[in-house]
Formats: structure tokens, C-alpha cells, sequence
């Protein structure tokens, strides 16, 4: 069983939620990677670090998005990296991992730019 995390437009709006990645159970969490300058702002997601950054920004600083779960719960910026940050302390050995091998390893952080269920 695993968990979608979005960031959602902190008021209404016809915009998507943008999708930051899933955790699973037994799995380290797998963000979902973006290059995508037709946004407003723009998402240039491939680590950790601007994941994080983004997040703070539009989060915390400036309250433009919020980060929710596909239950429709608000989850806090320090929340969401707590439990990210916890979920890489169970790292497996990821060299004989099938599902890592299938992800981009960026300094041990998971990224795709695949689909998501």
C-alpha cells in the first residue's frame, strides 16, 4: 500500500495538483520528477535539494501551494520531510533492489519521470 503526496494551489483554482512522488511501504520514497517550464511558477525537480527548495518556498515562504495526500489531508513541509527522510533510513541494498534498478538513483534519492498508480 503506498501514499501519493501533491502540492495542491492553497485556493481554488482549475489547476492540477502537481504530483512530488509516492511512499510505499518497504520502499524508499520515489519522487516524481519535473522539468516543466510551462508552469506557473516553473518545476525543475531532479534532487532532493530542489524538491526540498521548491517546496519551501511555495510552501513556507510564500503559502502559494500546500502539500497534501491522496486522502485530502494537509500534510506540513516539516512533516512530509520527516517522514521522507525517515523512509531513507531503511535503505536495502539497492544494487540487487528490481524496483530501484527501474528509478534514477540521484545521491540515493529516488526519481522517475514515469507513471504513477
Amino acid at each position: 500500500m503506498g501514499m501519493n503526496y501533491y502540492a495542491v494551489k492553497n485556493r481554488p483554482t482549475v489547476r492540477s495538483p502537481i504530483h512530488i512522488g509516492k511512499s510505499s511501504f518497504g520502499w524508499l520514497f520515489l519522487f516524481h520528477q519535473h522539468n516543466d517550464n510551462w508552469c506557473d511558477p516553473p518545476i525543475a525537480w531532479n534532487t532532493y535539494n530542489q524538491v526540498k527548495d521548491w517546496l519551501k518556498k511555495y510552501t513556507v515562504d510564500i503559502q502559494e501551494y500546500v502539500i497534501m495526500d491522496e486522502e485530502d489531508r494537509i500534510v506540513s513541509f516539516d512533516e512530509f520531510f520527516d517522514l521522507v527522510d525517515s523512509k531513507q533510513k531503511d535503505k536495502k541494498n539497492l544494487d540487487n533492489d528490481e524496483n530501484f534498478l527501474h528509478c534514477k538513483n540521484v545521491d540515493g534519492y529516488r526519481f522517475t519521470d514515469g507513471e504513477f498508480s
